[in-house]
C-alpha cells in the first residue's frame, strides 16, 4: 500500500517517520511519504496523487480545497477533509482533537485562533461536546464570518467573530484557548501575554512541538496544556482504521518514540 501526506509546507511533518517505523516493526507492506504541493499547482497535482497513492493525509492549506476532488464522507458543516482512501474523503481531525478532552471539562468561553480546516474540526467537536460560546479570531475576517454562518445555532451554539488585533482583549475574558492556526510553527509569538494566561483552564495548541504559546502557558500555571501531539496520535489511529491497517498499543509506543 502506498500512502502519503500532502500539504505546503510539509517537510516538518512527523508522519512519514511515525508510519514508516510502525510499518517496519509490524512487517506491513506499506510506504508513507511527504508530498509538497505548491498552492497554485494543487488542481493539477492532486490528480497525480490520487492515481499513484492508495490513501493520503491532507494538511495546511488544502483541507478545504480537497473536497472538490474526492467523494466526501464528511458530515456537514465540517467541510474539511484530512484523510483520503480510495478517493473517499474523511475527517479524523475532529476525533483526534476531541479524544484528549473527553475526560476534561471545557470551561467557556472558548477562544479559537484560526478559521481554516483545523478550526472547523475544533468547532465541530466543541459543538458536539455541548460547548455554547465560541470567540473566533482570524486575520481574514470573512473566513471567520463564514464559519459563524455555517456552524452557529442561535440560542444553543453562539460564535462571536473578532479581528486578530483583538487577541489580547478576547484572551483575557476566555477560559479556554485553542490555537488552530499555523501561528507559532516558526517560533512566532501569538501576542498573548502572561497577563492574559494566568487563571486559564485550558490552552491547546494544535502545532505539535513547543511553541511560544505552549511554553508561556506552562510558565503561567495554566491548568491543562495540550499540544498537537495528542491530536496527531488520535487522528492517526483513526486513519489506520480507515486504511484497514492494524494499530493498537504497538502504534502508540512507536508514535511516542518518534515524537518525544
Amino acid at each position: 500500500m502506498k500512502l502519503c501526506i500532502i500539504g505546503h509546507p510539509v517537510s516538518h511533518s512527523l508522519s512519514p517517520a511515525i508510519y514508516g517505523r510502525f510499518f517496519e516493526r509490524m512487517g506491513i507492506d506499506a510506504t508513507y511519504e511527504a508530498v509538497d504541493i505548491l498552492p497554485d499547482e494543487f488542481a493539477e497535482e492532486i490528480t497525480s496523487v490520487a492515481e499513484h497513492f492508495d490513501g493520503f493525509n491532507v494538511t495546511i492549506p488544502f483541507k478545504e480545497k480537497i473536497i472538490a476532488h474526492v467523494v466526501s464522507q464528511v458530515e456537514p458543516p465540517l467541510s474539511a477533509i484530512n484523510c483520503v482512501f480510495e478517493r473517499r474523503g474523511y475527517n479524523t481531525d475532529w476525533v483526534g482533537f476531541g479524544k484528549p478532552l473527553l475526560e476534561r471539562s471545557i470551561e467557556e468561553p472558548v477562544m479559537i485562533i484560526g478559521a481554516g480546516g483545523a478550526a472547523r474540526a475544533v468547532i465541530f467537536f466543541l459543538r458536539k461536546a455541548g460547548v455554547k460560546r465560541i470567540e473566533l479570531l482570524n486575520r481574514t475576517l470573512s473566513r471567520a464570518e463564514k464559519i459563524k454562518e455555517e456552524f452557529e445555532i442561535l440560542g444553543r451554539f453562539e460564535i462571536s467573530v473578532f479581528p486578530f488585533e483583538s487577541i489580547r482583549e478576547v484572551a483575557s475574558r476566555s477560559m479556554s484557548i485553542v490555537n488552530a492556526s499555523s501561528l507559532g510553527m516558526n517560533g512566532e509569538e501569538t501576542g498573548i501575554t502572561s497577563e492574559e494566561l494566568v487563571g486559564k483552564s485550558l490552552v491547546y495548541d494544535l502545532i505539535y512541538w513547543k511553541t511560544p504559546l505552549i511554553e508561556l502557558s506552562h510558565n503561567c500555571g495554566v491548568e491543562t496544556v495540550l499540544d498537537g501531539r495528542d491530536m496527531l496520535l488520535h487522528q492517526a489511529l483513526e486513519n489506520l482504521k480507515i486504511w484497514g491497517l492494524p494499530s493498537g498499543d504497538v502504534f502508540e509506543k512507536t508514535f511516542w518514540e518518534v515524537v518525544r
